[in-house]
């Protein structure tokens, strides 16, 4: 008896385990409903009872009059702190927006989607971008391109940005004007981190506007380039931007952007172990940023070409060098630069044994760390051990 109470017990309890897996896989199951996707729309603010047939131009008029104002009414929830009620309303007015003109929808959806994302209310956004989809697909079929224009303009409101590229480049196939399609590319994928894609496509815009004589374009697309060779660490495709950019300014006796130009070119020069590009780099940088009393691009230039001939053990050159980063310090009243330098000098002519120009230098030094309050033991050492 009791071996067989056991027994229901145990079949009892298994078939109430199973009946709530069965319950939970059920809902695990329930097909998503996106409240976007209706078969019939019904509404107080459409014509009752349902007609067969599209609005009037009046009952048109009328409904965008009133979804204006459900709009406003959302809005006004939103701003209340009513995030959620904000968001039933709007699905009203998007679901009744399907009744309009397919362009009004698509800027709705998009207005609204902007909402989703900022708030970060990812289904809301997929239910939007579904729907989107939906009219995206219809207006290929059909190559409406102003209407595939405006979807790929609210995939970016939505930062939707893989389906705006697609979107663009569905557009370029027979496109007579590529310019602003391709435009739009490169800044979407530069706004993905793309920097390989993003560079691809302003070197086509580059293509078109040399073969077009476009100076101005050119100039814009090669800063474009370098900014993007700079953040890929690509220093050999930076050299060629900025060669170019280089020669287009001097074309254009535009001698402004030459000085950090130039002092960019020596970087790269440099990293790629270009060492006497560097150095002409370095001396263009230098002579332009003084001709134009840019001290701190001319002090920059400096430092790192007496680095390079430090380097070589061209220690007499580096010391030339030094003496006259002194003068663009001293015009720059760049006091603790003054005793950076002052310090190498030190020490290069401690290298040398030449004690007392050494003593000199370390002196020189300590004053500007005095009045800086800054190193004075330090110097003070140096002096110390050559006293």
């Amino acid at each position: 008896m009791k071996l067989r109470f056991l027994l229901k017990v145990l079949l009892l309890s298994f078939g109430i385990v199973l009946s709530a897996l069965g319950a939970n896989l059920a809902g695990a199951q329930a097909p998503f409903q996106n409240p976007l996707k209706v078969e019939e729309i019904e509404d107080p603010l459409l014509p009752s009872p349902p007609i067969q047939r599209s609005l009037s131009p009046l009952e048109q008029l009328r409904l965008q009059q009133q979804l204006e104002e459900l709009n406003r009414r959302a809005r006004a929830t939103y701003e209340d702190g009513n995030v959620d009620e904000a968001f039933n309303i709007w699905y009203r007015e998007l679901r009744l927006r399907q009744e309009l003109e397919v362009s009004k929808e698509v800027e709705a959806l998009a207005r609204v989607g902007e909402v989703a994302w900022r708030e970060n209310r990812s289904e809301d956004l997929r239910n939007i971008r579904q729907r989107l989809s939906n009219i995206e697909t219809t207006a290929q079929e059909n190559n409406h391109r102003e209407l595939l224009q405006q979807v790929a303009e609210s995939y970016e409101r939505m930062r939707v940005n893989d389906r705006a590229i697609a979107v663009y480049n569905f557009l370029l196939e027979d496109s007579e004007n590529p310019r602003p399609l391709l435009e739009n590319i490169a800044s979407l994928y530069e706004s993905r981190f793309q920097y390989d894609q993003a560079a691809e496509t302003y070197e086509k815009l580059l293509a078109m506007a040399e073969a077009q004589n476009n100076a101005r374009a050119e100039i814009n697309y090669l800063r474009r380039l370098r900014s993007l060779y700079e953040q890929a660490n690509n220093p050999e495709k930076g050299i060629t931007t900025k060669e170019r950019l280089a020669s287009i300014y001097q074309q254009q006796n535009n001698e402004q952007p030459l000085p950090s130009l130039f002092f960019s070119l020596g970087e790269d020069y440099q990293e790629m172990g270009r060492f006497n590009a560097a150095s002409n780099a370095y001396e263009q940088a230098y002579r332009r940023a003084w001709s134009q009393q840019k001290y701190a691009i001319a002090s920059n230039a400096l430092e790192n070409l007496a680095q390079l001939y430090r380097r070589d053990e061209s220690l007499e050159t580096t010391l030339n060098i030094y003496e006259q980063l002194l003068i663009v310090q001293e015009r720059a009243t760049d006091y603790y630069g003054l005793m950076m330098t002052y310090n190498k000098i030190g020490e290069i002519h401690q290298q040398r044994d030449r004690d007392q120009q050494a003593l000199s230098a370390f002196e020189n030094a300590l004053e500007l760390a005095r009045s800086l309050s800054y190193q004075e033991a330090y110097f003070q050492e140096k002096i110390n051990n050559l006293i």
